[in-house]
């Protein structure tokens, strides 16, 4: 085995590896709640912005718990509006 043919193994594992997490990536943007139009077009860094926010979201919806706004105030979405 070469230095060049295990230099080329490398590269291709690494465009194999590179193929999968971007099918993975994209397969978990489309388990967002967003029109599948949004979700076709996040680079990697915002779906797990995204997925984060939706998972701390989701976490303290389950546990009961009213949201934090920006300047501190809560908002409770299962609360009637006014």
């Amino acid at each position: 085995s070469t230095p060049e043919l295990r230099k080329e193994r490398s590269r291709d594992a690494a465009r194999c590896r590179r193929s999968r997490e971007t099918e993975v990536f994209y397969q978990l943007a489309h388990t967002l709640p967003f029109a599948r139009g949004v979700s076709a077009h996040l680079d990697k860094a915002s779906i797990m912005r995204l997925t984060i926010s939706y998972l701390r979201v989701h976490r303290l919806l389950a546990a009961g718990e009213p949201l934090q706004g920006a300047h501190g105030t809560s908002w409770d979405p299962r609360a009637p509006m006014a």
